[in-house]
């Protein structure tokens, strides 16, 4: 307790130990109340930032789910994508490594080390399905096992965030206490070492440096600490506070003006202090809100006078009845940029990078809002998918910058020809998606569509190069009464990507959904599950049709065809699961599987002494597989087979759709020795010019022009023309499809090299070939009248003309 002394009246050495004594006490107690205060404030300073490192954390985390569910999808290249994710890997395991904070174990840190390699380990095994052409293994896989992981190492990244969170509001309670009672323990102090004149120099000296002590640590303090009456007027502040708050130089903190702080609070949040101030009382626990302050910015040594609004973090703790205080004790501090980095990380989970758009994510929870909104008031939505077609040549030609500036002015053209209340994103590369929230059916969206269609017709200028671009756009609407919203939403999505396909398949454009042309349905998924367990179980079989010369009657090579005995479906038509492989990405392991079989079989024929050239069809996206022909000449060394005996169909729209690609893999094959045959010639747009510069031998003349000549002038005009074209380059030219006795004859007639059809001889087992090529007696009689003798085995008529059928590429069938 204080005391005094009488001016006359010495201090007799036990009351100068006395004093000592407790004025050692009390420092002792001050020093530890500061020290404690420091490693409080140490301790929350580093709780934030673990907490700012596993927001960063957390970003990567569902970056990299991103990336690998638009793997999972077909949008991104897997190769591309796990260079990326194992780069991003790194970073995450070394932040991750780096994390430290009060009450985080270092076991918790290596378990979720352990858990996050885990899904890594996980995310490559399923891309490496996709990779291998198993997308739906891989997406089973990842029900399975990727996500059950990524759930298991999100839940221990979020449980160590809130531990952290919870150790750091602990740390900064026990700084808020400390500084208080620094504060009290201080004047005790001062009050105790204020008794005895001997003790006046000490005393001062000792106050002296308590101040100028607490001064310095208050002084270097983020935070802001402020005395309010419960009316909002000020008592006192920091040097903090007075820097932060700009309210000029004040004595030991006292303020002139006392609404300062009120002043420079948002109006907005000048309702939520005042009712604080006024709620706050000593029993009860501390209260914490969010204020938006008017605080100075210093930036580059320069000071904006006008200030910024920044986001504080302020607890009120009642200290009216403490007479040192006599108000409010507010504590506030600055959390402006961590909200800042919420909101970024929050705007990029929800936007594209590129344009600032929406992206799927935002664009998926915006359609379920309109379908929930549609269904109460019974209206009905838009949606529309927008790809620009031959936006590669744009990135190829002039550089992904050109192309990313394209996109950029593309969604603003978007965003000018339609209303503030539609949507527009970007679902990736150059495809975007518009949601129409209220359409009046079908038409009235395609009518919109239109009008995009003809807003992108423009040209747009990127660095003073005009680029046009042509877009083809699917339209889909919703149906009313919708109950399943995240189904329906997902469905809604499907048929406009189905309709934006069939735009730009067909090249009209606009193109609505139409059920007929969705052929996305169970039974084909399941089909093609079908399919791939049917590669292992010896389901898939050859046949083998003649290719009979028209000029010696010879048989010198056949065309390899492919079949499917399913076990409970019987033979499945070519025509049901052809496409389907081409359009999953399984074509490039059926078209190996049908050269391993082909060449196979023609080392058998060798062995008997019976040789015969194979023809095998290809597909579009053979010709985009860089290893192709290393696959073709590794197939060919495994069997022992000449390169000259095989022979490489290729079908005119295959050529089209990247001739460039296309032509050099085809003279990478051709310099093994292959021969290239180009097949349903005519069908396609390919110029003579291409013809030329491309390394083919052969021209397979289109099925549907031979079998309607006999009835139209102008097929046959065709077919004419055809066979004198190649003649005129020296290739030998193929009729497919000869179904009838008279269009061989004319075909003779024309000049045509070789004819193939069920005329001469079905598509039939490598043993039923045997066996008819062992009675084959050549071509038969050709009189005035037609064929006079049977074209296949002797003393049979041909056959009867089965049922057209279209025809089919990459180890297809007619």
């Amino acid at each position: 307790m204080p005391f005094s002394l009488r001016r006359d009246r010495t201090i007799a050495p036990d009351q100068v130990r006395r004093y000592t004594r407790t004025a050692v006490i009390a420092l002792l107690f001050l020093f530890a109340l500061v020290a404690a205060s420091y490693t409080a404030e140490r301790a929350r300073s580093q709780g934030e930032q673990a907490q700012h490192r596993m927001a960063v954390i957390l970003g990567r985390f569902h970056a990299q789910d991103a990336v690998q569910w638009r793997v999972v999808s077909g949008r991104s290249n897997p190769g591309s994508a796990l260079s990326w994710l194992n780069q991003n890997r790194e970073d995450t395991v070394s932040a991750i490594s780096s994390l430290h904070a009060p009450g985080l174990r270092r076991t918790q840190i290596e378990a979720l080390i352990s858990n996050y390699q885990r899904y890594g380990r996980a995310v490559d095994h399923e891309m490496g399905m996709v990779n291998d052409g198993r997308a739906d293994l891989a997406a089973t896989y990842a029900v399975d096992y990727v996500d059950p992981v990524f759930e298991e190492t999100q839940r221990r990244l979020a449980g160590m965030g809130r531990q952290v969170e919870a150790s750091t509001r602990r740390s900064e309670r026990l700084a808020e206490v400390g500084t208080a009672l620094s504060f009290a323990l201080a004047v005790v102090l001062i009050l105790l070492l204020g008794g005895g004149r001997r003790f006046a120099r000490v005393i001062a000296e000792t106050r002296a440096r308590g101040i100028e002590r607490y001064r310095m640590l208050a002084a270097e303090s983020s935070s802001m600490v402020v005395v309010l009456h419960r009316d909002g007027y000020a008592r006192f502040l920091t040097p903090a506070a007075e820097r932060m708050l700009d309210t000029g130089p004040t004595k030991d903190g006292l303020v002139d003006r006392s609404d300062i702080v009120l002043r420079r609070i948002h109006p907005d949040d000048r309702h939520l202090l005042l009712t604080s101030l006024v709620t706050v009382r000593p029993d009860s626990r501390p209260l914490r809100s969010e204020i938006r302050w008017r605080a100075v910015d210093v930036a580059d040594g320069e000071k904006d006078e006008h200030g910024t609004w920044r986001i504080y973090e302020v607890s009120f703790r009642d200290h009216t009845d403490e007479p040192w205080v006599q108000g409010v004790l507010v504590t506030a501090h600055d959390i402006t940029r961590q909200r800042e980095l919420q909101n970024e990380i929050q705007r990029r989970a929800l936007h594209d990078d590129l344009t600032g758009l929406p992206n799927r994510a935002l664009l998926t929870d915006r359609i379920q809002q309109a379908l929930r909104d549609g269904s109460r008031h019974g209206i009905r939505l838009g949606l529309m998918i927008i790809d620009l077609d031959r936006f590669k040549e744009i990135n190829d030609t002039l550089g992904h910058h050109y192309g990313d500036e394209l996109l950029i002015q593309v969604g603003e053209a978007l965003k000018r020809a339609l209303r503030g209340v539609d949507t527009v994103a970007r679902l990736g590369g150059d495809e975007f998606a518009v949601l129409l929230p209220q359409v009046s059916d079908i038409n009235g969206a395609c009518a919109v569509a239109w009008k995009l269609h003809d807003a992108l017709e423009d040209s747009f200028v990127v660095e003073g190069v005009e680029l046009d671009v042509e877009a083809s756009i699917g339209v889909a609407v919703s149906d009313l009464g919708t109950e399943d919203v995240a189904d329906s939403a997902a469905a809604l999505l499907q048929r406009a990507d189905v309709a934006m396909y069939v735009a730009k398949g067909r090249s009209t454009g606009v193109a609505g959904y139409d059920p007929r042309d969705d052929v996305n349905t169970i039974e084909r998924l399941a089909l093609l599950g079908d399919l791939r367990r049917a590669l292992s179980n010896d389901e898939l079989f050859l046949v083998y049709q003649p290719k009979i010369s028209l000029t010696d009657g010879a048989l010198g090579s056949v065309e390899a065809l492919l079949r499917w005995r399913h076990p409970v479906r019987g033979m499945v038509p070519p025509d049901k699961f052809i496409p389907l492989a081409e359009n999953t990405g399984l074509i490039g392991t059926l078209t190996k599987h049908v050269l391993d079989t082909a060449l196979a079989q023609a080392r058998t024929w060798m062995d008997a002494g019976l040789p015969l050239n194979i023809a095998v069809n290809t597909s579009a996206r053979n010709l985009h597989d860089e290893e192709f022909d290393r696959t073709v000449r590794s197939l060919l060394i495994k069997h022992g087979v000449s390169p000259s005996t095989l022979i490489l169909e290729v079908t005119e729209s295959a050529l089209m759709a990247d001739p460039v690609r296309a032509t050099q893999l085809l003279e990478r094959l051709h310099a093994q020795g292959i021969s290239i045959s180009i097949d349903d010639f005519g069908a396609g747009y390919t110029s003579i010019k291409q013809l030329r510069n491309l390394p083919i031998s052969e021209l397979k003349v289109d099925r549907s022009f031979v079998q309607a000549m006999e009835q139209d002038e102008g097929e046959e005009l065709i077919v004419r023309s055809v066979i004198e074209l190649g003649r005129n380059l020296g290739l030998t030219t193929v009729a497919e499809g000869v179904e009838t006795p008279d269009a061989l004859v004319r075909l003779a007639s024309f000049g045509c090299d070789i004819a193939q059809g069920y005329v001469l001889a079905r598509p039939m087992p490598a043993e039923d070939l045997d066996r008819w090529r062992a009675e084959w007696r050549g071509l038969p009689t050709v009189s005035d009248a037609g064929l006079t003798t049977a074209s296949a085995t002797p003393g049979t008529a041909p056959p009867a003309r089965p049922p057209a059928g279209p025809a089919h590429s990459a180890a297809g069938s007619p």
